[in-house]
């Protein structure tokens, strides 16, 4: 495969997504670790808060590099500026929801609940654009619908005190669908300015939810130590800054579709940082999450094939 005249290995766009399904499955992990398991180090909500702002930096510090100038980015925005508006919002509501819920629940239970949400993608598509339902998505759709209904059943029933994080990673799972879905309407935008600006708003949406939790005195936790520092560079530079830089060249190579379609192992990350954090989950949650992750993978293989 040629890119102008840079001759590409056929391996290199799978390492790539390899790099990033380590990042993003392991950024629950990490979640997990400063903000549900003892000692906490940072909340939730300013997990989410430091990883776009990081985010964000990092990825201004791209478009820098690429030289884009702000006249440039406006040309490029202008007409989309109530889409990307919406897609920050939706972007915000799910990385909050979903580091809260690390409060909660393991990184595991999280990352497959999160990543059912092309099962809602599929319903809105069918619903809303009238979009042909084939064989293999509706096979896809019931193996990802029952595997999650089991898996949240026994995620309820085998661990204490966890409605209030299932409630969470459900609110982030719909965010990111709706985010997932804006996006189809920025087709065409360059992706590296689109996820700048999106960090950016996004960061600034979820200062009043911090101001407001400070004001009802909910007690936040930020003890800025070593192990936080590198998680939240982690969570930051890494998973929400140079794993979009290395999506996007992969997408470059492979096509949007094609590499989305690998992003159902994020979560199998997720489960083995439960392993490592002594959280492992119940043979039960293995197989149906199993199923409902393979029934995801069956709806994006499925997408793939009709685009």
């Amino acid at each position: 495969m040629i890119l102008g005249s840079y001759h590409v290995k056929p391996a290199r766009p799978y390492i790539l997504l390899s790099i990033i399904i380590i990042l993003w499955g392991s950024n629950f992990a990490i979640s997990r670790l400063l903000s549900g398991i003892d000692p906490i180090r940072v909340s939730g909500i300013y997990y989410a808060f430091f990883r776009y702002l990081l985010g964000a930096i990092t990825m201004i510090l791209v478009l820098i590099f690429q030289r884009k100038s702000p006249s440039q980015i406006s040309v490029e925005v202008g007409p989309y500026k109530l889409v990307l508006l919406s897609s920050a919002l939706f972007s915000a509501i799910f990385v909050m929801a979903t580091h809260m819920s690390a409060e909660y629940i393991p990184s595991g239970t999280t990352s497959i609940i999160v990543n059912l949400c092309p099962i809602v993608i599929l319903c809105y598509a069918a619903l809303y654009l009238r979009e042909r339902l084939t064989t293999m998505k509706i096979f896809g759709f019931i193996l990802g619908l029952v595997g999650g209904l089991v898996f949240l059943f026994d995620a309820f029933i085998s661990q204490s005190g966890v409605v209030i994080g299932l409630i969470l990673a459900l609110i982030g799972m719909f965010a990111w669908a709706a985010y997932t879905i804006t996006l189809d309407y920025l087709e065409g935008v360059d992706p590296y300015i689109v996820m700048t600006i999106k960090h950016t708003i996004s960061t600034f949406i979820i200062i009043p939810f911090i101001l407001l939790m400070l004001y009802e005195n909910t007690q936040l936790v930020l003890i800025l130590d070593i192990w936080t520092i590198i998680g939240l560079l982690f969570a930051g530079v890494l998973a929400s800054g140079l794993a979009y830089v290395l999506y996007f060249s992969a997408i470059e190579i492979l096509g949007a579709a094609k590499a989305s379609s690998f992003l159902f192992l994020v979560p199998f990350v997720s489960v083995v940082g439960d392993f490592a954090l002594g959280e492992p989950p119940s043979l039960l949650s293995i197989i149906a999450g199993i199923i409902a992750i393979f029934g995801v993978a069956v709806i994006r293989f499925s997408a793939r094939q009709t685009t």
